[in-house]
């Protein structure tokens, strides 16, 4: 009995293990989700092929006409596996250098796959105490790994590897005998656990009145409170960028042919919809309770008016032309902040 359990067990783990591969391969044209990570003691973990570089940045004739932007995300910010002068930060670092003189930026992309605020936070900690350069102004791009996590493991503080960490330091008060700790653990990082999440995820509703809800809003509020502290002490500014999603987009009037075009490759779109209806709570919920806070920008709707398609088939990932109508939607913001900072220092914008 225990043996055909056993096979059982490794069969349901293979099935999984082929699910999401074909998954991964389907949504992001690779059989992982996501490149090397590697271990780090401040942000958990990093990508192993370190900083992602920046196009259009340039140097100033003299040191005090230069200006640091610190872009922090996801993958979207990052654009790993796309050409480095398609990122975000490549695009605002290019806009903003075309502009007349002395003063010149350099924009460094710290976008890692699947950060969220959380990691986002311990990672610039780790970037304030280590890199040798202080920032003029601080950019978090967020929602998409907010919300997504969040919906994933139900938890105010959820994040990428959530579960598999918890699982490697708590398994061993987890079992009767310590010694099944392997096997615990095992559990936690195994990919029958992260189908059965993904499907809760993708299946199960969000309720926008739930206490864990506004206990996560709370502390997400509170951390970038904090950010926003730390910045502002380090003698910087601090901008949030609540990303555009297709999911959490409520544009009024797009282009029928782009939407069209997007109906028939955003994947999942009639088969989940609740990933929608979660992503639209969880936006809601932030938007109403950062409002009023002057670092925070919405973004949701500012790709609407895009004449091309913006969202690759996940809906969550943009495309060079969405990451490049990101850009333009930050311009103006940046630039106005730029300034502002320069008035704060008793400089010359």
């Amino acid at each position: 009995m225990v043996l055909w359990l056993a096979i059982a067990a490794v069969c349901v783990e293979a099935a999984c293990f082929g699910a999401i591969t074909l998954l991964n391969a389907i949504i992001y044209d690779n059989l992982r989700e996501g490149p090397r990570a590697a271990y780090d003691p401040y942000a958990l973990f990093l990508q192993q092929d370190g900083i992602w570089p920046t196009m259009g940045i340039a140097q100033a004739e003299k040191p005090e006409d230069n200006r640091i932007v610190w872009f922090f995300g996801g993958s979207t910010m990052r654009a790993g596996n796309s050409p480095f002068d398609t990122s975000i930060p490549s695009y605002v670092a290019t806009a903003l250098n075309n502009g007349p003189g002395p003063v010149r930026y350099n924009c460094f992309n710290f976008g890692v796959n699947s950060f969220n605020s959380l990691l986002e936070t311990k990672y610039l900690q780790k970037l304030l105490i280590e890199f040798p350069f202080r920032p003029n102004l601080v950019v978090f791009y967020d929602g998409a790994n907010d919300a997504n996590y969040f919906t994933l493991y139900k938890h105010p503080y959820g994040h990428e590897g959530m579960d598999r960490v918890q699982g490697l330091l708590e398994s061993y008060f987890k079992t009767p005998i310590g010694i099944l700790k392997p096997l615990c653990a095992a559990w936690y990082a195994s990919f029958t656990r992260e189908m059965y999440s993904k499907l809760a995820y993708a299946m199960t509703p969000l309720d926008p009145d739930s206490p864990l809800l506004q206990e996560y809003v709370d502390l997400t509020v509170k951390r970038y409170d904090h950010v926003a502290k730390v910045t502002a002490a380090y003698g910087s500014q601090f901008l949030l960028f609540l990303q555009p999603l297709y999911w959490g987009e409520t544009c009024l009037d797009m282009d029928p042919a782009v939407h069209q075009e997007e109906e028939t490759i955003i994947l999942g779109r009639r088969s989940f919809p609740h990933v929608r209806q979660n992503v639209l709570i969880v936006y809601a919920a932030l938007e109403k309770a950062l409002a009023e806070r002057p670092y925070f920008v919405n973004l949701q709707n500012a790709l609407c008016s895009r004449t091309a398609p913006a969202y690759t088939p996940d809906g969550v990932h943009q495309t060079e032309s969405g990451r490049e109508g990101v850009a333009q939607a930050m311009l103006p913001i940046l630039r106005d902040r730029l300034a502002a900072e320069e008035q704060t220092q008793g400089r010359t914008p």
